[in-house]
């Protein structure tokens, strides 16, 4: 398994935003409002993957007290951190392109201002899934004699 790459996770954001600018643009009428607890769930993702990439690194590197991991469980945890950062970047897009076109549009009708706070926060706890979700990959890569 390769690690990501960030110029993909790059294309893979910017494609979100303009579909979820598109979005927006066509059909925001028909969008129910934007629940104001949506962040809460990304940054719990984050939380969760970062401690989980403090526990890994802290496993494989021989570190930490206890059992070592099993060789299964390290590659679920990369699969998972594969998964959340692309995951993370598509998810981010669209909230980040919701907040360009709401942000702009706040002044006119009261609810585009909720979404825009609401996919603003959203986008950024994406962006923190991604952070969380890379460290996690990195966390789970076999030390070289160097470490």
């Amino acid at each position: 398994m390769r690690p990501t790459r960030i110029p993909v996770l790059l294309l893979a954001l910017l494609l979100a935003s303009a579909a979820g600018y598109l979005l927006a643009e066509t059909a925001y009428s028909q969008i129910p409002p934007l629940p104001a607890l949506a962040p809460v769930s990304l940054v719990l993702l984050a939380v969760v993957e970062g401690a989980m990439a403090w526990v890994v690194r802290g496993k494989v590197r021989g570190r930490a007290a206890g059992r070592p991991m099993h060789p299964l469980q390290i590659a679920r945890a990369a699969v998972l951190a594969k998964a959340s950062s692309l995951g993370g970047a598509l998810v981010g897009g669209v909230y980040g392109g919701l907040f360009v076109w709401t942000f702009g549009r706040r002044g006119e009708v009261a609810t585009y201002g909720d979404d825009a706070r609401v996919s603003g926060l959203s986008a950024g706890a994406a962006l923190a899934l991604v952070v969380a979700a890379l460290l996690l990959e990195r966390a789970c890569r076999t030390p070289t004699d160097r470490d």
